[in-house]
């Protein structure tokens, strides 16, 4: 009998702060892991997305173009 396949699905969003302040807002947009290293890595200047993988060791491609679609789709990044 066939296993039946679950349809792929995102994970959950990250959960929210859900407060007003500045703080507290800014961590809602780059408090999940690997996020703030990225911005680290873009306040250079920009960076084609092998360079940030290769200087972002440990890094999977997965994890990367899920928080930079995430970083422009928040308007952190373009």
């Amino acid at each position: 009998m066939p296993r039946e396949q679950q349809p792929a699905t995102r994970p959950a969003r990250r959960r929210s702060y859900d407060q007003f302040c500045a703080g507290a807002r800014a961590l809602d947009a780059v408090g999940d892991r690997w996020t703030l290293l990225i911005v680290r890595e873009l306040l250079a200047g920009p960076r084609r997305y092998t360079d940030l993988h290769a200087d972002l060791p440990g890094v999977s491609t997965d994890v990367l173009a899920s928080r930079l679609r995430d970083m422009e789709q928040g308007g952190l990044a373009t």
